[in-house]
């Protein structure tokens, strides 16, 4: 082996040794090459909770590459399938119509070996949806089976006193079934659970913004998440017990920001019927209430529907209904004239069809195989009832003309006031029934028509009965189980689980296989 001799040069030192061997440019000195820093991507939301059928928009942050282009991919599949949902070039999916879970990819173009991922939780689609049958006639049917549902169940109700959130506003008795602090899981957890032992399949329940730890957002815009919690509790209670959940609710919430805007010349619940920042603001609660679901992973399959209003009305005695004369322009963007009343029962008729449609857009957009409904009680005529009552309404044929998928209609016996064939001509849906199935979402007796409650579970019992005749599809007890009530009013309603439980006895599924016998 040859040994390698370096001469001893003056000044020569261990760095410039160095240099002699690089063999570094000709001027002498040093250079060094810094490689790129590598591309990186990240996908957001880094997961999300999508509905059956729904949207979710996605997005790629890719960094250290002037190239940001990227292919997006469901499962490895650029683009998705219809099996695991589709993704466009801009990132928005579209989800299958069945649960499962998939994996959104972005994928560098400028280097295909760099990518980010999302992993996405498609939710169970809505059981039941809506047909019309040979007969002509419009019923509910459940989209595993095939099998007409025919809906049977009760009004789950919570009553409790609390604070509105204005100063020196009086404290209010109204529902609490949800409320941040009062909800009672265990209570519910045995309600649902007796009441699927009895072969129910649906229950009713309200959303309450009116007060202090409702579901409006107190520390700003939106819901509150707490509340919201609540709902997505009862709504896996229920799935558990094969239960499903129809969604009410009557005002904007107090909190939240739910502002209508200025509606001069509209009071009252015209406000929101036909006002444009009215059904804007209901509009956005009900965009916010599904998307908050949707985030939180509620089981969208326990839900029956969402109803855009309790008992939707008009107030006779507000603006602009109480005028005589002059003009007003309602959220459909329509001229009316006060001054003749055909004028301003059109403009109620379109109010009620363009409120629907707007709201019930704003839903299916978010959760796509969802059912949507409003809530009636009677009008006042042809058959007078509620004499003097300002709330009026024509139901029909303004809903059917709408895109809602039922119609809820409540109804109640009472020996001074109309019979069931009255009450239906009152809401006159004779004729209708082929374009939407008709449910009866309240039905109840009250203690002061029927002290004895074998007589109130009879006339319950047979006022069901009757209604077959005229092609109700379905009916809820007004109520489950609401003591709350018997503390707070001398004529209160009896409920199913009353005295002896008679009346749950006279409707219970389990007892009566078929409704109309």
């Amino acid at each position: 082996m040859k040994k390698l001799i370096v001469a001893s040069l003056p000044g020569l030192t261990c760095v410039s040794l160095a240099v002699l061997f690089c063999g570094c440019g000709g001027g002498g000195g040093t250079s060094t090459t810094t490689p790129p820093p590598p591309i990186t991507i990240s996908v957001s939301p880094a997961s999300a909770n999508v509905a059956a059928s729904g949207p979710q928009q996605f997005t790629a942050n890719i960094a250290n590459t002037s190239n940001t282009a990227v292919t997006w991919e469901v499962n490895k599949v650029a683009g998705g399938s219809a099996a695991t949902g589709m993704i466009t070039s801009t990132g928005l999916y579209t989800a299958p119509g069945a649960a499962g879970k998939v994996t959104i990819t972005a994928v560098s173009q400028a280097d295909s070996t760099k990518s980010g991922s999302s992993t996405v939780t498609v939710l169970a689609p809505h059981p039941v949806a809506v047909r019309t049958m040979t007969s002509g006639i419009a019923e509910f049917y459940s989209v595993t089976t095939g099998n007409t549902f025919t809906p049977r169940g009760n009004n789950y109700i919570r009553l409790a006193w609390q604070q509105p959130p204005a100063s020196g506003s009086p404290p209010e008795y109204y529902h609490s079934t949800f409320n941040v602090g009062l909800y009672d899981s265990t209570r519910a957890e045995t309600a649902l659970a007796t009441m699927q032992t009895n072969g129910y399949n649906i229950v009713r329940v309200f959303l309450n913004g009116c007060c202090i730890g409702t579901i409006g957002n107190p520390n700003g815009t939106g819901l509150s998440s707490a509340y919201i919690a609540n709902v997505v509790d009862f709504l896996n209670r229920a799935a558990n017990h094969n239960v499903c959940v129809l969604i009410t609710w009557e005002w904007l919430p107090a909190q939240g920001a739910y502002n209508t805007g200025p509606c001069n010349g509209f009071a009252d619940v015209n406000v929101i019927n036909l006002c444009p920042g009215g059904v804007a603001a209901t509009v956005q609660f009900f965009h916010d209430l599904v998307q908050d679901l949707v985030v939180q992973g509620a089981p969208l399959d326990a839900i029956f529907s969402y109803e855009l209003r309790n008992e939707y009305y008009y107030a006779s005695n507000q603006d602009p209904l109480d005028r005589i004369s002059g003009t007003v322009t309602a959220a459909d963007g329509q001229t009316y004239d006060m001054s003749s009343p055909a004028s301003q029962q059109q403009m109620m008729d379109n109010g009620l069809i363009y409120f629907t449609d707007q709201v019930r857009t704003a839903i299916v957009a978010l959760d796509p195989t969802a059912l949507v409904n409003v809530g009636f009680f009677s009008p006042q005529m042809p058959n007078p009832t509620r004499i003097g009552d300002p709330r009026v309404i024509e139901v029909y044929p303004m809903i059917a003309n709408s895109t809602a998928d039922f119609a809820d209609l409540h109804a109640y016996p009472s020996p001074s006031d109309l019979t069931l064939p009255q009450l239906v001509q009152n809401y006159g849906f004779i004729g209708y029934q082929q374009q939407r199935p008709v449910l009866m979402g309240e039905f109840g007796a009250n203690e002061s028509d029927y002290p004895l409650i074998s007589d109130a579970a009879s006339v319950l019992q047979s006022w069901q009965i009757q209604s077959c005749t005229n092609s109700f599809k379905g009916w809820l007890l007004w109520t489950w189980d609401t003591d709350e009530s018997e503390q707070q009013s001398n004529t209160p309603d009896w409920y199913a689980t009353a005295g002896d439980g008679s009346i749950n006895t006279a409707l219970a599924p389990a007892a009566r296989p078929d409704p109309c016998q």
